[in-house]
């Protein structure tokens, strides 16, 4: 992995669809030396899919990590198995210490509610604890069926060219760039944190209704992630400045973040080459004057559950036949 991986990785994540013309001329690099970056991820597997789905605001949902502490003489697959049976859960990461970090969307206090006692019910599971986070909610619209006629469509390939998508929906290419442009398939070409504000609102994928994203298996590329949970002093610092921090610091290695919203911590995720490689990071973090706890998390492979989200956007496609 290299500064143009990292790049590609968050434009194909903010917007799978954005054209390897317009990466090439991000990186400076040819269209088809991007294309050839793209299909070697393709290949290892470090790319699974790229897909779409709704907007938190679509769905009234609220995003929420979890570290589930369990009983070590549980099966961790059928655990993993188990926690993701509920469709608030969309991924699902075994950590190094025994414990399970997941990640999901609820919609209201009830759900949250549902949630906690589901995960807290399960055989193997002792304690549990789990944040609300920042994160842009994006925007809400009525879908029409016209556009639901090409979201089903994109379900399976949300890269699919303009000329295959006309061939298989019997629709016209220019019926499908006005469509594909309503559902802000052209817009928002930078992946937006809510942390990240140094990026204009307009250019950020997350304020659109349909995000066409990336799933993602970067273990497949002999990669560890690694996540620092932090614990920051609201009087010498705050998510913001903290995040921005931390790009500046490990250009490379750190990739992304997220804040609680009810207490002062900091969720950032580093992918690594060699898990000694976390060791100096984490010392220097502990220096920043701003952290005054840090949790290590070191992550096996995660697995990928269909989100609330997903779910949602495929009850709307069967209801409009």
């Amino acid at each position: 992995m290299d500064q143009i991986d990292k790049g590609i990785f968050y434009a194909l994540d903010a917007n799978c669809r954005i054209s390897y013309e317009d990466l090439a001329r991000r990186f400076n690099l040819s269209a088809n030396a991007i294309k050839k970056r793209v299909m070697k991820l393709q290949e290892l597997g470090v790319i699974k899919r790229f897909t779409v789905w709704l907007s938190l605001a679509m769905i009234n949902a609220e995003m929420f990590v979890a570290i589930a502490s369990t009983d070590s003489n549980q099966n961790d697959e059928a655990l993993i198995n188990a926690i993701g049976n509920s469709p608030m859960v969309h991924r699902v990461a075994p950590l190094a210490n025994e414990d399970i970090m997941v990640f999901g969307e609820y919609v209201g206090a009830k759900g949250l509610s549902q949630l906690c006692r589901f995960i807290r019910g399960l055989d193997g599971i002792s304690d549990i604890e789990i944040h609300t986070l920042l994160t842009d909610k994006g925007s809400q619209v009525q879908l029409t069926k016209l556009q639901l006629r090409v979201l089903h469509h994109l379900r399976d390939d949300a890269r699919i060219s303009i000329v295959d998508l006309a061939n298989r929906s019997g629709l016209t290419a220019r019926t499908i760039r006005r469509v594909l442009h309503q559902l802000g398939a052209d817009k928002g070409s930078y992946r937006a944190f809510v942390l990240d504000d140094r990026i204009n609102p307009e250019y950020r994928a997350s304020r659109e209704p349909v995000h066409f994203r990336t799933i993602w298996n970067w273990t497949a590329g002999a990669s560890f992630y690694c996540t620092a949970q932090m614990v920051y002093k609201e009087t010498k610092g705050n998510p913001q400045t903290l995040f921005v921090w931390l790009q500046k610091q490990f250009p490379l290695e750190h990739w992304y973040a997220y804040a609680s919203a009810s207490e002062p911590i900091l969720f950032s995720r580093f992918f690594l080459n060699r898990i000694g490689d976390f060791e100096p990071i984490v010392r220097k973090i502990k220096r920043n004057p701003s952290v005054e706890n840090l949790k290590t998390l070191i992550s096996y492979p995660q697995r990928h559950f269909p989100s609330l989200r997903e779910l949602r956007l495929d009850e709307m496609l069967q209801e409009s036949g």
